[in-house]
C-alpha cells in the first residue's frame, strides 16, 4: 500500500546531510510537527528539495533522521502544490486535507484532553470544510500562515497583525460545538469532572500509552457553569460557561496542532508583550504546552531559529468582533446583502455594445450513447440519483461527454474539475479507455463514493484528487466541469487556459460571481468598461432562469453574455470558442455549453 507525505523544502539532501539542519516554509513545519505528534502507522515522510529560492519566512528545523528527495524523484501523479499525500490511487493536497489523512493513521494512546472520536472530533468533521466554504478553515490553513508569512517579511511591525485579534476575539466568545446543551448538563450533574488541576495530575499508565484499544477515562473540564442551572435549549448559550480551553472548545483537535506551530513562532515574535496583548490567547497556547501529549511536539517546535522583529507599536487594529465560528449569529447582517433590482438589470443590459455578445450556435452533437452498454457505476440509472434527476442528468451528461469525445485524443489527460461524485468523469473514463481521467474534489465524501465507484468497476485510467482548485498546478489535456458554482467555472477556465488544454464547461450559479484576489471581473478586454456592479447585476439576473417564469428569455440572454465575456476572455488567449446550449434546453436551466480549443 502506498501511503507517502510529500513536504517541500529549501535543503538539498547533501547540505542536510552535512549539518543535519533543514530550511523548510511554514506549511511543511506544521505537517510535520502533525506527523511527530500522532505517530502514523505505516506512512512514510519524505522532504521534497526544490530548486526554488529560499523564502524569507523558511524556518530552520534540527532532525537527524529524514528523508530528502529530489524533485525528479517524485512520482508523476504528485501535480499539486505541497504538502501532498498518495494514498494509493488517491492524491490529497492542502494543509488540512493533509493533516486530516495522517490523524486517521495515527498510533498514539487516546488523550484524556480530546474528544471521544479523537482528534477530528465529533463525526470527523473537524477542518473537513475547504477554505472556500469554512471561515474556520481559512483562517487555520490560509489567514494565519499568512500572518506569519508578513511577519517574517518584514523589519518591524508599526501595529498588530488584525488575524491574530480574530482569534482572540474567537476564544472570548462562548463555544459553539455539537451537544453543547448535552455537555453542559453533564458538567451541571457532576458527570464530568471541572477541576483543571484535577487533570493535569492525572498521571497515564505506562500499560495504557501501549494500548491503542484502551477506553478512554473520564475527561476533566473547567467550567464556571453553577450545578443548580436548569440547562435547556432555552438557554442561552453564553451563560452555559464552558469556556475555550482550545481553540474549537473544551477538547484538544486537529486544529489546534495546525494552529500551534503559528502560534509558537508569533509569541517568540513578540516576546513578554504577547500575553498582555493577548490574554486569551496565551491562555490558550500555555494550554497545550502543558498538555503532556504535545511535548513531543514542543520540544521539536522549541529547535527552530527564529527571526526577531522589533515591535514599534503595539496599536490594535479594528475588526469585527464576532468569533470564527460560521454560525455565530453577530456575522448575519441582513443590509449587506445584495439585492437586484428590475432598474439596475436594465441600466446594465443597456450598457452592452452589438458586438459584445458570441453568437449561441446550435449543438450539432449527435446524441447517440447507449446507456444500455455503459456499466451501472458510470450509469445515472443505476441508483446513483433519485429517479426524478435521472432522466436530466443523463442528458447533461451525454451533452458533455460527446464535446468531450468530439476533442479527445488518446494519450490525453483530462480533468473533471468539481466532480463531485464523479457521474461526468466516470463516464468520460468508460467512453475513453486510453485517456487517464482525474477526478479532483474538495469534499472527501464524494470523492469516496466516486472512488468505490470505480474501484468496483475495475477501471484502472482513473486518478482522485482530494483537494481546491488552485492546489492543482499539472499538466493536462483537457478541463471539464458539469454546474461548478460560481467562481469556480472561472477558475477551471483560468486552470485551463494557463496549460494550453481544451476545455468543456457548463457554469452554473450566475449570481454568486464575485471579485476575490484571484479573480477579476469583467474577465475579458472586450468587457473592460463594464462596470463591476453592472457586471454582477446582469450576473444576478442570469439565475432566472425557471421554467414557465416571465424572465426566462431575459434570464438566458445575461446567462449568454457572462459566458461570452468568458469566451473572449479564451480568445485572448488564442482560442478559438463555440458557446452553444445543451440540447433538450429542460434538462437543466444552466444549459449553456463553453467548449474552447487552442489554435
Amino acid at each position: 500500500m502506498t501511503n507517502a507525505i510529500y513536504l517541500e523544502v529549501n535543503t538539498s539532501k547533501e547540505d542536510y546531510q552535512s549539518s543535519k539542519i533543514m530550511k523548510l516554509p511554514l506549511e511543511s513545519l506544521i505537517i510535520y510537527c502533525i506527523y511527530v505528534h500522532c505517530n502514523p502507522e505505516d506512512m512514510i515522510l519524505n522532504f521534497v528539495y526544490t530548486s526554488t529560492k529560499l523564502s524569507q519566512e523558511s524556518v530552520a528545523l534540527q532532525d537527524e533522521n529524514l528523508i530528502v528527495i529530489n524533485e525528479k524523484d517524485v512520482p508523476w501523479q504528485i501535480m499539486c502544490t505541497y504538502p501532498v499525500v498518495m494514498f494509493n490511487d488517491t492524491i490529497l493536497a492542502g494543509l488540512c486535507a493533509v493533516a486530516r489523512h495522517i490523524c486517521k493513521f495515527i498510533t498514539r494512546p487516546h488523550s484524556l484532553y480530546e474528544h471521544e472520536e479523537g482528534l477530528l472530533g465529533f463525526r470527523k468533521s473537524c477542518l473537513q470544510a475547504p477554505n472556500e466554504a469554512s471561515i474556520w478553515t481559512k483562517f487555520c490553513e490560509v489567514d494565519i500562515i499568512r500572518t506569519v508569512k508578513e511577519m517574517f517579511s518584514t523589519a518591524s511591525l508599526d501595529k498588530v497583525p488584525k488575524n491574530l485579534v480574530r482569534f482572540e476575539n474567537h476564544l472570548r466568545k462562548p463555544v459553539r460545538m455539537h451537544n453543547v446543551y448535552k455537555i453542559a448538563r453533564e458538567i451541571n450533574k457532576g458527570v464530568l469532572k471541572v477541576s483543571e488541576a484535577d487533570a493535569e495530575k492525572t498521571p497515564v499508565k505506562e500499560e495504557d500509552k501501549n494500548d491503542k484499544n484502551r477506553v478512554p477515562k473520564s475527561r476533566k473540564w473547567k467550567s464556571n457553569t453553577k450545578k443548580d442551572i436548569d440547562i435547556d435549549c432555552t438557554t442561552k448559550i453564553k451563560d452555559l460557561n464552558i469556556s475555550h480551553q482550545y481553540a474549537e472548545g473544551p477538547f484538544v483537535t486537529l486544529a489546534d496542532l495546525v494552529l500551534f506551530p503559528s502560534y509558537h513562532i508569533i509569541v517568540q515574535f513578540f516576546g513578554g508583550s504577547f500575553e498582555s496583548l493577548f490574554p486569551y490567547s496565551y491562555k490558550w497556547y500555555k494550554n497545550l504546552l502543558n498538555t503532556l501529549e504535545l511535548k513531543s511536539l514542543v520540544d521539536k517546535i522549541s529547535k527552530l531559529e527564529i527571526k526577531n522583529t522589533i515591535m514599534e507599536c503595539n496599536a490594535i487594529p479594528e475588526t469585527e468582533d464576532v468569533s470564527l465560528y460560521k454560525c455565530d449569529p453577530k456575522r448575519h447582517n441582513p443590509k449587506k446583502r445584495l439585492f437586484t433590482k428590475e432598474d439596475d438589470i436594465i441600466k446594465a443590459l443597456s450598457l452592452l455594445q452589438n458586438d459584445m455578445e458570441l453568437n449561441v450556435d446550435d449543438n450539432k452533437l449527435d446524441c447517440n450513447i447507449n446507456w444500455a452498454d455503459v456499466p451501472d457505476g458510470a450509469n445515472p440509472t443505476a441508483g446513483h440519483l433519485p429517479d426524478e434527476r435521472v432522466l436530466r442528468k443523463s442528458q447533461q451528461l451525454e451533452n458533455l461527454a460527446l464535446a468531450v469525445l468530439s476533442v479527445a485524443q488518446d494519450g490525453d489527460i483530462i480533468v473533471d474539475f468539481c466532480s463531485g461524485s464523479g457521474h461526468l468523469g466516470i463516464l468520460v473514463a468508460h467512453l475513453l479507455p486510453n485517456c487517464t481521467i482525474i477526478l479532483l474534489e474538495n469534499k472527501e465524501q464524494s470523492l469516496l463514493r466516486a472512488r468505490k465507484r470505480v474501484h468496483e468497476m475495475g477501471m484502472k485510467n482513473v486518478l482522485f484528487f482530494q483537494c481546491n482548485l488552485d492546489f492543482f498546478v499539472g499538466n493536462f489535456d483537457i478541463g471539464i466541469a458539469l454546474h461548478a458554482c460560481g467562481i469556480a467555472s472561472d477558475l477551471v477556465l483560468d486552470k485551463c487556459l494557463h496549460a494550453k488544454a481544451k476545455f468543456v464547461l457548463c457554469p452554473c450559479c450566475y449570481g454568486s460571481l464575485h471579485a476575490t484576489d484571484r479573480l477579476a471581473y469583467p474577465r475579458s478586454y472586450k468587457f473592460s468598461n463594464l462596470p463591476i456592479n453592472q457586471y454582477l447585476c446582469i450576473g444576478h439576473a442570469a439565475d432566472q432562469t425557471h421554467n414557465d417564469h416571465p424572465l426566462t428569455v431575459r434570464g438566458a440572454k445575461c446567462m449568454a453574455i457572462i459566458d461570452s465575456d468568458r469566451g473572449h476572455l479564451a480568445q485572448e488567449f488564442g482560442y478559438t470558442v463555440t458557446l452553444t446550449r445543451l440540447k433538450p434546453l429542460s434538462c437543466t436551466p444552466k444549459n449553456n455549453l463553453l467548449i474552447g480549443v487552442p489554435s
